[in-house]
């Protein structure tokens, strides 16, 4: 009897013996509650935003746009007959005279100069005492200071300044400095250059003469034109022996004996003085090229513009400031929720 009612039992559901589903996580529910530290964080980023937007040093931006010049040499640009594509003063430089122009603005010369006119040292507020000031300026240049090359193969002089006409002022006296340095760098090569073509001109000068000297001795013995002279004598002794005229024989024999003696010295250095005289004139030619460059001073780059006292700042934007404050404090404020639950699931786990 109790088998048979054990068999006629009803199946039990198995959806009634599972354990209750957990409720669903609502975000909007989980922030709401704690919107108080959410909204105070957030208020407290705004307020140190705004603090902060005001209490930045202002900065002013002024910049000069530079081509580079295609060529260097004014010798080769003017004085040559020979010239080619890179030889034209007028033309503008292409990307690799781009790179050498932005190589030169990042010299050390030109920051130097820069600091020295106008006193960077106390404008961005450097101990002169410091043992590190020299690491602190250049930093501190890199940061207001900056060059850029643009798609055009120009490049694009950068200044920012709490100063506006100061960062016009050094904008300025940059590009105006790549002529100076260029200058300098150059005519190190151009003077020794110069110095030596000098040397070798007063020293083929001296040469010829002492050439002209020597020719003028073997004249006044007799040998003026040995090709000529030995043409014209071998004609009249020919027809002094025709004629029969021994007094004329022997007086061009004695001629003949005097070229013979001197005719030899006499072609040598004419051949060398001819020779000599080409090369003098070629070596002067490169005398007055060397003389040109060296006292050139042909531009090194072109001035699109050049800068002007800015009217307005460009740092710190405020409203950028405020807003990335506000919204840095929101994340944070998230952040520090998420830490905190996850710090009491832990705390829940280990006392149970």
């Amino acid at each position: 009897m109790p088998d048979t009612l054990t068999k006629r039992r009803p199946p039990v559901d198995p959806a009634l013996t599972r354990p209750a589903d957990p409720a669903p996580f609502d975000l909007v529910l989980f922030l709401w509650a704690r919107r108080k530290l959410i909204i105070g964080i957030t208020l407290f980023g705004l307020v140190a935003g705004v603090a902060a937007a005001y209490l930045i040093t202002p900065l002013y931006r002024s910049e000069v746009i530079l081509f580079p010049a295609i060529t260097n040499s004014v010798s080769k640009a003017l004085l040559t007959e020979q010239s080619t594509g890179r030889d034209d003063i007028l033309a503008l430089g292409d990307e690799e005279d781009s790179e050498q122009l932005l190589q030169m603005l990042h010299s050390d010369i030109v920051r130097d100069r820069v600091a020295a006119r106008f006193n960077l040292l106390e404008v961005y507020r450097i101990k002169p005492e410091s043992k590190h000031r020299n690491t602190e300026l250049r930093e501190a240049y890199k940061d207001h200071i900056k060059f850029e090359h643009t798609k055009f193969s120009s490049v694009r002089v950068e200044v920012n300044d709490p100063d506006p006409q100061r960062a016009s002022d050094i904008a300025n006296f940059i590009a105006d400095q790549v002529d100076s340095v260029w200058k300098d760098m150059a005519n190190e090569r151009a003077e020794k250059g110069l110095n030596i073509v000098r040397d070798k001109v007063a020293q083929l000068e001296q040469d010829i003469v002492v050439w002209q000297d020597s020719m003028r001795v073997l004249r006044d013995l007799g040998v003026h034109d040995y090709h000529t002279q030995t043409e014209r004598y071998n004609e009249y002794l020919g027809a002094a022996i025709v004629k029969g005229d021994q007094r004329a024989v022997k007086e061009f024999e004695e001629r003949f004996k005097v070229l013979a003696k001197y005719g030899g010295a006499y072609v040598t250095l004419q051949d060398r003085l001819f020779n000599e005289t080409k090369r003098l004139s070629i070596m002067r030619m490169k005398l007055e090229q060397a003389q040109a460059d060296f006292e050139s001073d042909l531009p090194h780059k072109f001035v699109v513009n050049r800068a002007q006292p800015a009217d307005k700042k460009s740092y710190p934007i405020r409203w950028l400031v405020v807003a990335m404050s506000g919204i840095s404090a929101f994340l944070l404020a998230l952040l520090l929720i998420v830490v905190q639950e996850n710090v009491n699931k832990v705390r829940e786990s280990h006392v149970r």
